[in-house]
């Protein structure tokens, strides 16, 4: 049996804990701290290896709703970066829409997803009737919110946030 990437990280954070830790001496300040660090990664690292799918599915799925709502608003149809955002959508939906795509696809195809609503975005605002720039604004707004509050709880566990029980349960932000 070839143990997971879960159990993996746990048996890194276990021997840093337990073995390499306590033997670096305490006067070893640097050494303390990049191993503190390299824990605090592998605690990241530990929560996050089980739902990275996930979260890349859910920025897909949730860039195409950006990229489809940003195409509505955008009046010239003739455009090129309309066209292209168009065509990066169509290739999406289907994957969007399956239950275990590739990972790597699912990256890529977030990644230009996020450019198409870029380009998107620069022709409402650049061309747009001024609906049409209010209109993209508040999607993009809105879509950064959720995109920030996932990115928030996605990173919980490296410490950083002042009232970490009042975040949502990681599962929630990624339906």
């Amino acid at each position: 049996m070839v143990p997971d990437f879960a159990l993996r990280i746990q048996s890194m954070l276990r021997a840093m804990r337990e073995v390499i830790m306590p033997a670096i001496a305490a006067d070893q300040r640097l050494a303390l701290d990049q191993a503190a660090i390299l824990v605090g990664n592998l605690k990241l690292m530990a929560e996050q290896c089980e739902n990275l799918y996930q979260y890349e599915l859910v920025e897909l799925r949730e860039s195409a709703v950006l990229v489809r709502a940003l195409l509505a608003a955008v009046e010239a149809q003739q455009d090129g970066v309309i066209a292209a955002a168009a065509e990066v959508l169509a290739r999406a939906a289907p994957i969007a829409e399956l239950p275990i795509p590739p990972q790597a696809s699912v990256a890529l195809l977030t990644k230009e997803l996020k450019i198409a609503a870029d380009g998107l975005l620069q022709v409402c605002l650049k061309i747009g009737s001024p609906t049409a720039r209010a209109a993209a604004g508040a999607l993009v707004m809105a879509q950064s919110q959720t995109q920030i509050a996932r990115e928030r709880r996605w990173f919980k566990a490296a410490g950083f946030e002042l009232e970490p029980d009042k975040m949502p349960p990681l599962d929630e932000v990624l339906t």
